[in-house]
């Protein structure tokens, strides 16, 4: 697509100048010229401290190839990436990296991990890896091509030749409200639970974004964080990145493929987008579906579904020939929606690295990890799953096991939470955090096997999301709360 930004991208360069100029008077207390912001190492480090940062990032392709898609009629849309931000402070370093996948599943994360910290030297608990959870990172729901060690190999990659490309660099924070998630926890007036949008149910519409700016003063890298599930390709065929993949590549392009855009997963359990067309799985029956009503009787109240995700990657087929165009006529409305949520997404980025963010160029760096678990149950209708607006039975199952990461650069904290967490967990813990620079990014390093992290006061809801969780109630919101302070209070000693 043509690029919508394209035409102010030269503009924005002088105001980063600007505003990297300005923080380093601050610091300094005289005025520095701009050639004096070409960082040196051991120039910087003698002027402001011990921590003089520098920056790398790459990006690595991990589509899969035409031949290894599922069925005859399935489709690549845009590519897949890996994409690494190496941050190095002298005497410590850290790597965020975002995958274009639903998941980081624990078989990846631990093939993969030792590997990052091989190649870059920065601790293992200094490393997130976080998915943007793109429902069509394959066309076989969530397996198939890529497979885990193409995924993993691209990572490696990624965040290697971000190592070798490690240069002066300042880093700033900044965060706007967008309106495009809604929660999707719909009691309905039909009395029932369905996954449908509930614009009265709580949403964090909060975008958060971490520049990293070169000695020119154009970005080494970007790290953009958004609670919104992508979710417009599920099963439909397609590969695609979503829309966090439009966002990053509305950006890499403004600035002319010189920087690398991370996007991560904020707390978005319970976040579909606002707004979207309906699921594209509806033409691959024998009779595409007919124009949209508007205003129609309501259907009848429907008996509980039930809804299995491995037998419906299992039992997909091709579109029918009658249906293909049809098919492609809506993949492109589709693609109408993906890319205006991720133009939107990449014009706030824009607008608060050029108003808003302040850069600083030195930063302690710190990373730690917190594991525990949560007691576990499982399911007993497996070979008929209710979908939702039912509550299933149940067994004790195993714990869950789940894990809190913090990375902190300077006063930037990037935590990390290994599954699927409801929005009223992130919020209590940027509530209870003495700190206002926070980004909470989910399905991060590695999957915890709990399926959704619901939030105490949604136990009581017959969603999709709830009765599948293996999580007991009253324990994973405060445990993973407590968690995150408590490596915020770590990072502080």
């Amino acid at each position: 697509m043509a690029n919508p930004i394209q035409p102010t991208r030269c503009s924005s360069i002088p105001q980063i100048q600007e505003k990297s100029v300005q923080i380093a008077n601050v610091v300094t207390g005289s005025m520095i010229v701009a050639a004096a912001l070409v960082l040196t190492a051991t120039g910087k480090a003698s002027a402001q401290g011990n921590h003089p940062l520098r920056a790398g990032a790459a990006m690595t392709d991990i589509t899969p190839k035409p031949g290894e898609l599922k069925l005859k009629t399935d489709t690549i849309r845009d590519h897949l990436f890996a994409r690494a931000i190496v941050v190095d402070s002298g005497d410590s370093c850290a790597v965020l990296i975002g995958v274009d996948q639903g998941a980081i599943r624990k078989d990846m994360y631990d093939a993969a991990l030792p590997r990052v910290a091989s190649a870059t030297g920065c601790a293992k608990e200094n490393i997130l890896i976080a998915a943007t959870h793109t429902h069509s990172g394959s066309t076989d729901g969530f397996g198939g091509a890529p497979t885990s060690s193409t995924i993993a190999d691209g990572i490696v990659k990624a965040a290697t030749d971000a190592r070798a490309k490690l240069a002066p660099a300042m880093i700033g924070y900044g965060r706007a409200n967008v309106d495009l998630n809604v929660n999707r926890d719909l009691f309905n007036n039909k009395l029932e639970w369905r996954q449908e949008p509930n614009p009265q149910g709580v949403s964090d519409k909060t975008l958060s974004v971490v520049e990293f700016i070169g000695a020119d003063y154009v970005p080494i890298g970007i790290y953009m964080n958004y609670a919104m599930h992508p979710i417009n390709f599920y099963l439909s065929g397609v590969i695609s990145a979503d829309f966090p993949g439009e966002a990053s590549r509305t950006i890499e392009e403004h600035f002319d493929h010189k920087t690398v855009a991370i996007f991560t997963q904020g707390t978005s359990g319970d976040q579909n987008p606002s707004l979207r067309e309906n699921f594209l799985t509806a033409f691959r029956g024998e009779t595409a579906p007919g124009t949209e009503t508007i205003a129609a009787p309501p259907p009848p109240p429907a008996p509980p579904s039930n809804f299995n995700p491995a037998a419906a990657s299992a039992g997909l087929r091709p579109v029918p020939d009658q249906n293909l165009a049809a098919y492609r006529k809506a993949i492109d409305r589709t693609s109408a929606d993906v890319a205006m949520m991720g133009v939107l997404i990449a014009e706030k980025t824009l607008y608060l690295m050029r108003h808003d963010i302040k850069p600083v160029s030195e930063a302690r760096i710190w990373g730690g990890q917190e594991k525990f678990t949560c007691p576990g149950r499982d399911r007993l209708d497996t070979d008929h799953p209710v979908r939702e607006n039912a509550m299933p039975p149940y067994k004790d199952g195993a714990d869950v096991n789940l894990m809190v990461s913090l990375v902190r650069v300077g006063d930037i904290y990037f935590t990390g939470i290994n599954g699927e967490v409801y929005t009223n967990i992130g919020l209590k813990i940027k509530g209870a955090a003495a700190a206002n620079k926070l980004i909470i990014s989910t399905l991060t390093n590695g999957g915890a096997n709990s399926g959704y992290i619901y939030s105490d006061d949604a136990y009581s809801h017959l969603s999709f999301q709830v009765i599948g969780s293996r999580l007991k109630p009253g324990c994973g919101e405060n445990k993973i709360t407590d968690a995150a302070l408590e490596l915020m209070r770590k990072s502080d000693r």
